[in-house]
């Protein structure tokens, strides 16, 4: 019961970006502990059990019409696993699958037209055919595994230019943008974006080690 309330309290000290700890809780609690519940709580985030249930099922079940899956947390902060199919999934199969996850509706199944692996072949044919044409450049091809498209950008983008493409590969598993050309920025400029970019990157690694500096700042109050 006390470890439960550890975790509880600890849980509402993330959510509520807060640094004050109650001390009658935390007192027996060791930096081993305080890291535990802390590493527990972002591979929750992640769904990494969920993850690699549902795969190891897939792998044994369902593998023919499996197309892919990622963590989707458009509407739901700490995300949704979404598994893709190329068929409807027996009822069974979708039950097992929804088992996996602490909550129902963590899981999210869906129906798609291609695999993810298509879709990287489509890339590789695309690339492999190179980015030079007459009436256009292609700057960057990558797979869109949300839509079930590869997305290719090119320069100048045109009815034309997008028909042309459309034509080549097939409309269905392709999507035409457009595409910038990477140009040299005059030095103030130049100095301008590099700040930016790493004021980017500073934040970046700060979300990215948000749970390690807490576990850092807990346990060196335990020690």
């Amino acid at each position: 019961m006390k470890s439960c309330l550890k975790k509880v309290m600890l849980f509402g000290l993330i959510a509520g970006s807060a640094f004050v700890l109650p001390t009658t809780v935390f007192a027996e609690a060791t930096g081993e502990e305080v890291e535990g519940t802390m590493i527990e709580l972002e591979e929750g985030m992640n769904h990494n059990g969920t993850i690699e249930d549902a795969q190891q099922y897939i792998e044994e079940h369902l593998s023919d019409s499996f197309a892919g899956l990622y963590v989707d947390r458009e509407e739901k902060q700490t995300g949704v696993v979404v598994l893709m199919f190329t068929e409807s999934i027996a009822d069974k199969h979708r039950q097992a699958l929804e088992g996996f996850a602490k909550q129902p509706e963590d899981i999210e199944i869906r129906e798609v037209d291609y695999t993810e692996e298509q879709l990287i072949e489509k890339q590789r044919e695309i690339d492999g055919d190179g980015f030079e044409y007459d009436n256009f450049t292609i700057y960057h091809t990558g797979v869109d595994i949300i839509n079930g498209k590869v997305v290719v950008g090119i320069d100048p983008l045109d009815e034309r230019n997008v028909q042309f493409l459309y034509n080549k590969y097939g409309e269905e598993l392709v999507e035409v943008v457009e595409g910038e050309q990477a140009t040299t920025l005059e030095m103030t400029t130049m100095d301008t974006e590099m700040a930016n970019d790493s004021e980017v990157t500073r934040q970046q690694d700060e979300d990215r080690n948000f749970f390690q500096k807490i576990i850092d700042t807990l346990k060196g109050w335990f020690s």
